[in-house]
């Protein structure tokens, strides 16, 4: 997954979605820290190269996943 917006359309997007978290700037990639309660899920984002990733437990992951790539489809 790739995104090429700013961080705060980033967030936006995110928020879109009912993710919510912090925000952890680690050097070359911004990470989410997803605060949900339930999950360990991080979402990383490269701004260099727009590169997205999600980690966390598989099965936690790939609801959110889904919607994600949904979202960056229709932004496109």
């Amino acid at each position: 997954m790739t995104f090429n917006g700013t961080l705060e359309e980033l967030q936006s997007l995110l928020e879109g979605l009912g993710c919510s978290g912090h925000w952890v700037h680690e050097g070359a990639f911004e990470m989410l820290v997803i605060e949900d309660g339930e999950s360990n899920l991080r979402l990383n984002w490269w701004p260099g190269t727009g590169t997205l990733l999600l980690v966390g437990d598989p099965a936690q992951r790939g609801e959110l996943e889904g919607r994600l790539k949904e979202a960056l489809a229709a932004r496109a």
